[in-house]
């Protein structure tokens, strides 16, 4: 935009502001202030000032649309609610061959200033202050500059033009021109910033999901040899007559591949749990392989999914404001907060940590695949269906027994062995949870897991759930 002194005066000169009455002042962006203006003769009228952008510039408005205003309250605002709202315009005019232009108000018999200056850098600023210039308030703040609240505002006055300049061609009114030309540079602009937004989120996105992929396929490819596990637990059990307890290795005649194989064991384990040692690998190993496999494909079409639908949003059509819409509504519900109370399953919280408990088969699977992080502690009834109970880990703190005893209840409260007298139930920390290929919705299958039983207290459920029928269920 970068309006020249010349342009800035014929501006001025169209608007007239002299003697207008400031009603409102609305923030609509950082960088710009549409101000409402009232006088007998023409009415309500908005001007608009915008400084500090590429697109810096001052105006009539004609067509408000479009010009919303900041969501949060603004510290100028509130300045000018109390000092500038309900001001008088006593003398609009334009320092000599500059892009400063200067508002003498009075307000309610207060003399103020209004310094607009549309330089290019650092200088860009709407100042206000006093009648002896010190300054009250600045819309962008600038210490570098000595500008700041409190502080004399130094101005240089220029005695001639640094260049001649000429007014670019219009037709009609100026301020009108400006307006129209502002309009479609703050468009293309906004359009290209927000394009990058969402490049940005793409890549962030798409990188997310690529690593998860590169991490599951190391995974597939050290669990690959599963079956050889399987091999040597096999061989190693039918020969688990010949260990002794106390034996560090065995060598088995290999007579399928015609050779010795030597199978290391703990000299500490019994003949049998060696060879339960050896299944053990075995079945982690498949556990990992098959689980991974699953989420492998799952990411891989979650992946597709997702560069079809950037793809799509990114894809530039005949109406660019449609194309400027679609994009603000994505980037404003991805931006979105999500709210710890949000989500699948019941929410509570004990002793300071957050408990989530799902109440079926769908709860659990969407709690496992999108809630629950690695440290989570996971609560299931052993011997009865249910729900999933998880509480949400702290760094470097370890779960209260209070705290699992309330989670252990809630498990119990969501399962078919609620009215049961004891219950048993299992615990292990989510890392250590594999997902059963081609079982039901949610099922998992547990490691390292250690053993808890209650007797279902229901003052307990009382307390974590004291507005809510689940504790009736």
């Amino acid at each position: 935009m970068a309006l020249n002194y010349k342009e800035i005066g014929l501006i001025l000169e169209e608007a007239s502001l002299t003697g207008s009455k400031i009603q409102a002042v609305v923030q609509n962006s950082f960088h710009s202030l549409i101000w409402e203006l009232y006088n007998h003769e023409r009415g309500r009228f908005l001007f608009y000032t915008e400084v500090g952008t590429p697109e810096a510039r001052l105006h009539l408005i004609s067509n408000p649309s479009g010009l919303g205003k900041t969501k949060k309250l603004q510290r100028f605002i509130q300045f000018a609610r109390k000092n500038i709202e309900g001001s008088v315009i006593k003398k609009c005019y334009q320092a000599p061959f500059d892009r400063l232009v200067i508002w003498e108000v009075n307000n309610h018999g207060r003399e103020l200033k209004i310094f607009i200056r549309l330089y290019s850098g650092p200088g860009a600023n709407i100042i206000v202050t006093d009648s002896e210039n010190r300054i009250l308030d600045l819309l962008l703040r600038r210490p570098q500059r000595n500008e700041a609240t409190g502080e004399i505002l130094l101005l240089e006055e220029q005695t001639e033009p640094d260049k001649d300049y000429q007014v670019r061609e219009y037709t009609g009114s100026f301020n009108l021109a400006i307006e129209n030309e502002g309009r479609k540079e703050s468009a293309q602009i906004s359009y290209a910033l927000l394009r990058s937004q969402v490049e940005k989120k793409r890549e962030r996105d798409s990188g997310r999901l690529n690593a998860s992929i590169s991490s599951l396929k190391k995974t597939i490819s050290a669990n690959s040899g599963y079956e050889e596990l399987r091999y040597e637990a096999d061989l190693l059990s039918s020969h688990s007559y010949l260990i002794k307890r106390g034996d560090e290795s065995i060598s088995i005649q290999d007579y399928v591949n015609n050779s010795t194989l030597t199978l290391s064991l703990d000299r500490k384990l019994s003949p049998g749990d060696n060879v339960s040692s050896y299944y053990d690998r075995y079945h982690k190993a498949k556990g990992a392989y098959e689980n991974a496999q699953g989420e492998l494909e799952r990411l891989e079409r979650e992946l597709k999914a997702l560069e079809e639908k950037y793809e799509k949003l990114l894809t530039v059509t005949e109406d660019e404001e449609a194309d400027i819409r679609k994009i603000k509504s994505f980037l404003e519900k991805s931006e979105a907060p999500v709210h710890k109370d949000e989500g699948p399953g019941i929410r509570c919280t004990s002793g300071g940590f957050l408990i989530i408990a799902g109440r079926n088969a769908k709860e659990n699977d969407e709690l496992l695949r999108h809630y629950a992080k690695p440290n989570d502690m996971w609560f299931h009834t052993r011997d009865y269906p249910g729900g999933y109970v998880f509480v949400r880990g702290k760094k470097d703190k370890s779960i209260p027994l209070e705290v699992m005893l309330d989670a252990a209840n809630l498990a119990v409260l969501f399962s078919k062995g609620r009215n049961s007298g004891s219950v048993d139930l299992y615990y292990t920390q989510v890392k250590y949870l594999r997902r059963a290929r081609n079982g039901k919705t949610g099922l998992v299958l547990p490691t390292q897991e250690k053993n808890l039983t209650i007797k279902p207290d229901r003052v307990r459920i009382e307390k974590l759930l004291p507005d809510r029928e689940d504790r009736e269920a």
